[in-house]
């Protein structure tokens, strides 16, 4: 499997970021990349903190689910290529 680029939209910047495998789980790609821009699983309330991927689709954007029917999704699965633009959502779960 090739590798890609991708840019990744956090919050205000932009990450060029390198994919090294598409058909790896959604989750773990999302676990590397959060672990890659050192970014924290709680906040500073110690609640938890969950990231998603998603891209924009023309004027709407959609999340990339981790599994589909109960099988693993891949950045493969959503098509994705190189320089495509990904965002990383993050969603605080309250306590």
């Amino acid at each position: 499997m090739e590798k890609i680029e991708i840019v990744l939209v956090y919050q205000d910047s932009e990450y060029s970021m390198q994919i090294e495998d598409l058909t790896k789980p959604v989750a773990e790609t999302v676990k590397e990349i959060v672990e890659a821009l050192q970014l924290s699983w709680s906040d500073g309330g110690g609640n938890p903190i969950t990231y998603h991927l998603g891209r924009s689709t023309g004027s709407e954007e959609e999340i990339l689910k981790p599994k589909l029917k109960g099988k693993d999704q891949t950045l493969y699965d959503y098509n994705i290529k190189n320089d495509d633009k990904l965002i990383l959502i993050k969603e605080v779960i309250a306590g």
